[in-house]
């Protein structure tokens, strides 16, 4: 079996067939898919300016973090659960899309940057929070998230219109 074979069945379950043939399902997860975008992008790019020392610089890093940091899990949650849904009901264009492949890969990378911003220099945020200026690593983790996220965004809304 191929990935386009399977694909192709995936698609053609009764369950997903439904949520691409109705009026309202499609639109209706679509809009969740891009409520939970929002719910991980905005808190995201709050806590990447932080960073960057563009914005709330009277709070620490670790204090927007902590704020921002279950709004971009529960966001995360809701977008790769409705994503999921969004690709079973449209998984042979999705595998023909090269925007498709592309955004997953940005996907993978924020995550991986992610990943190593918070078990490398966010582990010592505490040396440096109360300092002067962030250190270059964390600076760089939020211009790759932002980079990242900017991609992501505008490889789903080529996905959605190709």
């Amino acid at each position: 079996m191929t990935i386009l074979s399977l694909c192709e069945w995936l698609q053609n379950t009764g369950w997903a067939s439904g949520i691409k043939h109705s009026d309202w399902k499609f639109p209706l997860i679509e809009s969740i898919h891009s409520l939970g975008l929002a719910a991980i992008l905005w808190p995201a790019v709050i806590l990447d300016l932080r960073l960057l020392g563009g914005v709330m610089k009277r709070r620490t890093v670790s204090q927007v973090a902590g704020q921002f940091l279950p709004w971009i899990w529960s966001g995360f949650v809701v977008m790769v659960t409705t994503g999921g849904i969004l690709f079973c009901a449209e998984a042979v264009k999705c595998y023909k899309s090269p925007f498709f492949r592309t955004k997953l890969v940005l996907l993978m990378l924020t995550g991986v940057n992610a990943l190593v911003f918070h078990t490398g220099v966010f582990k010592h945020a505490d040396t440096w929070d109360h300092g002067g200026a962030t250190p270059w690593k964390a600076r760089m983790a939020g211009i790759s998230s932002l980079t990242l996220w900017i991609g992501v965004v505008a490889m789903g809304r080529a996905l959605a219109y190709a």
